[in-house]
């Protein structure tokens, strides 16, 4: 005897319920196959969601949702800040860091001529920006900081000098790091904002370490400078990603519900399977009510099939829903094995509702069976 067998023997309603799974193998091999199409439809369509909502979230990250982005107001007469309204800007959101920025325009100089580029002027890059090679000097003054996406484009490493034409004027510039990030603006060459030669900004860009944080900013800006008048231009991604949550939360939510319709339909196939294994085996329970078996033993005989049946259609199912769900997360994040924690609870609401439409569905057959006259059983 094998150890499985030894090991069912003990369990003697497994044992049964195991040996009539495998008698009728065509009926328990449909009702497992709906088992599977249900779990894989709910853990995938789930847990696939979760991965793209992460990723663009992710992306809203990237493009600075956790700063907040401040303009001259339609109703300013200066269509730029100065040095007084900086300061203003600081004292209203500390602790939080304030990063004055003015935006130009200019042409690098390349091995085939020259090419138009974004030049960004700014006071504390280190604060909205990651550094990818080199390093930003304390005193940042002179040097050139350039994007990793412009640095890939031009071959441009730390340490090289680049020539740049700004307003009919040409300076060489050395290349003090490489960096990523940034949101909005981020495929620049950075400059000190001192090479400007005046202090005035066109923007100023509010950092924080949360979303949340960044709506409290943005909400304190408003109440703060804007009564009457829109004397401040306040942009924040906040409610992008309040939006991109909700609309991927809902759509989520949709498909699960019509996927579990279809693990509804699969119950209904296990109840059917079930009440024909009662008509087939009708004298087999009557044996088995007349040698001593009570009504809870066949209900957990017949239960016992019932959850055998879901148990073989949820492993199959989330097993291929787990590898629909690292193809995604290999499309989306870049990593297969990125399990968010919102896909492992799709994942195993998915499990967990394969096996207890299982044991609902195995329920009414279980009692009818129970409830049959051991004599009329023995009838046929």
């Amino acid at each position: 005897m094998s150890f499985l067998h030894r090991l069912l023997g003990r369990v003697p309603s497994l044992l049964i319920a195991r040996r009539n799974v495998t008698r009728a193998k065509v009926r328990s091999g449909l009702a497992v196959a709906a088992i599977v199409i249900g779990v894989v439809a709910i853990g995938a369509i789930g847990a696939g969601g979760a991965a793209f909502k992460q990723s663009q979230l992710a992306t809203l990250d990237d493009q600075g949702a956790t700063n907040v982005f401040v303009l001259p107001g339609v109703d300013r007469q200066e269509r730029t800040f100065d040095q007084t309204d900086l300061q203003r800007i600081e004292e209203t959101v500390a602790p939080a860091g304030v990063v004055a920025t003015r935006s130009g325009g200019g042409e690098l100089r390349t091995r085939d001529g020259t090419e138009p580029v974004s030049i960004t002027y700014l006071s504390a890059p280190r604060l909205i920006y990651t550094v990818e090679a080199g390093a930003i000097p304390p005193d940042w003054r002179r040097g050139a900081v350039v994007s990793t996406t412009i640095a890939e484009e031009y071959s441009i490493d730390p340490g090289d000098r680049i020539h740049l034409t700004r307003r009919g004027e040409v300076g060489v510039h050395r290349v003090e790091a490489l960096v990523s990030g940034g949101g909005f603006g981020g495929q620049s060459i950075l400059l000190p904002l001192e090479l400007t030669g005046e202090r005035r900004y066109d923007q100023l860009r509010v950092t924080t370490q949360s979303v949340d944080r960044a709506e409290a900013v943005a909400a304190t800006l408003r109440e703060e400078f804007n009564g009457r008048k829109d004397t401040l231009l306040v942009v924040e991604l906040t409610s992008l990603v309040r939006l991109l949550r909700s609309i991927v939360n809902g759509i989520n939510l949709f498909l699960a519900g019509l996927a579990a319709i279809s693990l509804l339909v699969a119950g209904v196939s296990i109840a059917s399977t079930m009440l024909m294994a009662v008509i087939r085996r009708r004298q087999e329970i009557g044996v088995l009510r007349a040698v001593g078996y009570g009504r809870r033993d066949i209900v957990r005989v017949l239960v016992v099939e019932a959850a055998l049946l879901g148990a073989i259609g949820t492993v199959i199912g989330l097993t291929i829903a787990v590898l629909v769900t690292m193809v995604a997360n290999a499309l989306f994040l870049g990593n297969p094995v990125a399990f968010a924690g919102e896909s492992l609870l799709y994942l195993g609401a998915a499990a967990l509702f394969g096996i207890g439409i299982s044991l609902v569905a195995g329920v009414y057959p279980a009692w009818r069976a129970a409830n049959d006259r051991p004599v009329e059983a023995l009838r046929g």
